[in-house]
């Protein structure tokens, strides 16, 4: 027993002084001699939040709720969701440490992507056969792109492993989305109204004389400023965790939305397309402000 306890003792002294460390201001290191604080001339890489322009980028896709900051991992990124222009995800990030209290600082965040939805529908023959139908399919693919990219600075105070920061930076962005369809019935002679989904969610279909191919929401940008505060706390030399908050101030361009739709011309005997804009949409700003609903605010950067 007396053993044990003299083993238990000693493995908690090891234990205690690989974590012992030395402070001497922002030259903080390690027991092995290693500064654990960023320094001078240093850069960092990092994934962060994407919500870092949580606020704002709900104003590019006009949201009318941004609920509350909240942090998460990482590691678990809301799913980009088509047709919402989500802003969840990972956002890279780089510093440049000008002086061991002060950086410049980037952050880029991307989400594109794309969902088909397919549907079958009775091919339009002449004279179907009820015991034999036949299948043609329609799709229907929705696309939509969303960039932002920040940049700025932050001032750092602290001397031990935790770390408190305070800056700004300036945003801008971009986002849009397209939605393009294709029918397995043409039109003809014929079937000047086949047979055609006019609902990719239920599946449902009807005879049309007229049926969109094409439709989008036109280009949006984005220009805005932020300040925000954290806290960052260096687990291992030149490696941290953190989060933060901001409050960001932006404002927003939405461009025209447009649909183009198809139908059969029977005095020229063929398929014709027009294009309808959205004017109501036409030169549309928005601007707001307020704090950000940071959705995944745990951020992780290595300094070297």
């Amino acid at each position: 027993m007396k053993k044990t306890i003299t083993l238990l003792t000693a493995s908690l002294a090891i234990a205690s002084s690989s974590f012992a460390q030395t402070d001497t201001g922002h030259s903080f290191k390690s027991v092995r001699g290693h500064e654990v604080l960023p320094q001078e001339k240093e850069w960092a890489l990092g994934i962060s939040a994407s919500g870092f322009l949580g606020y704002i980028g709900n104003l590019m896709n006009g949201s009318s709720s941004n609920p509350g900051f909240g942090f998460n991992s990482a590691n678990t990124p809301t799913p980009f969701a088509l047709g919402t222009l989500n802003v969840g995800g990972v956002a890279l990030s780089g510093k440049y440490m000008k002086t061991a209290t002060l950086a410049y600082r980037v952050r880029f965040m991307a989400n594109v992507g794309s969902n088909t939805y397919r549907n079958n529908v009775l091919k339009s023959l002449t004279t179907p056969d009820p015991l034999k139908p036949v299948y043609v399919e329609d799709n229907m693919t929705m696309s939509a792109r969303f960039v932002l990219l920040g940049a700025g600075f932050e001032k750092r105070r602290g001397n031990g492993r935790l770390q408190g920061f305070y800056g700004a930076e300036a945003i801008v962005g971009t986002s849009g989305s397209k939605t393009t369809y294709k029918y397995g019935n043409s039109f003809s002679t014929d079937f000047p109204a086949p047979v055609a989904t006019y609902d990719f969610n239920s599946g449902a279909d009807s005879v049309q004389s007229f049926r969109k191919n094409e439709s989008t929401s036109g280009t949006s940008f984005l220009f805005g400023a932020r300040g925000f505060g954290g806290v960052e706390y260096f687990f291992a030399p030149k490696i941290s965790l953190g989060g933060e908050i901001g409050y960001t101030l932006g404002f927003s361009t939405n461009g025209k939305a447009s649909e183009v739709g198809e139908f059969w011309d029977p005095v020229g005997s063929k398929k014709n397309t027009i294009k309808t804009t959205n004017y109501d949409n036409s030169g549309l700003r928005s601007i707001g402000a307020g704090l950000d609903n940071i959705n995944a605010g745990i951020n992780i950067h290595f300094y070297f």
